[in-house]
């Protein structure tokens, strides 16, 4: 007797853990929410720093875009024997023309007109350290003043500069907000 009576009380534990087991599985409600409070947490966290990296980014495009016209231009004033130059406008508008001369220089022809902005918005050029607004290269691949600094910058305050020495090669150096 007392053997049935461990047996029944067992057969009853074992039951009412399974339906037990059964009504536990899954998530509450309460559960649920906070789960999606903290992902929205760090969802907003992580879009300010993908705006700044994305930001950023597009300064660093900005600036390898125009160190590679460098890079153009003086090959290109070297292989044609011609003088070719970059014209640029500083300012929250700020473009750069790439213009073709002769071997003597003027007239010169505007090629093809770029902008920083449209590698992003907010990229734009700063200003510059030669003596005028262009940078000219002559046939033999070097420039025809002295060496000079293009500061391009963005939204965030970050800057990037584009150092160029007299024989036209090119050094930038990023400072990342």
């Amino acid at each position: 007797m007392l053997a049935m009576k461990v047996k029944n009380v067992k057969e009853r534990y074992v039951t009412a853990r399974k339906t037990d087991v059964k009504r536990r599985s899954g998530f509450s409600l309460v559960e649920l929410m906070i789960a999606i409070a903290i992902l929205g947490i760090l969802a907003s966290i992580s879009s300010f720093a993908w705006q700044r990296y994305v930001t950023n980014t597009n300064l660093r495009t900005a600036t390898r875009e125009l160190e590679a016209d460098f890079f153009l231009i003086k090959e290109r004033s070297v292989s044609e024997k011609v003088q070719w130059r970059i014209t640029l406008t500083a300012g929250a508008n700020s473009s750069y023309d790439i213009e073709q001369g002769t071997a003597a220089g003027a007239p010169f022809t505007v090629i093809q007109t770029k902008s920083p902005a449209s590698f992003g918005s907010g990229s734009y050029i700063l200003d510059t350290t030669f003596g005028s607004s262009q940078i000219t290269f002559l046939p033999r691949g070097t420039l025809s003043g002295s060496t000079g600094t293009v500061r391009l910058k963005n939204s965030r305050n970050s800057i990037a500069t584009i150092t160029i020495n007299i024989t036209g090669r090119t050094h930038v150096k990023f400072e990342m907000q």
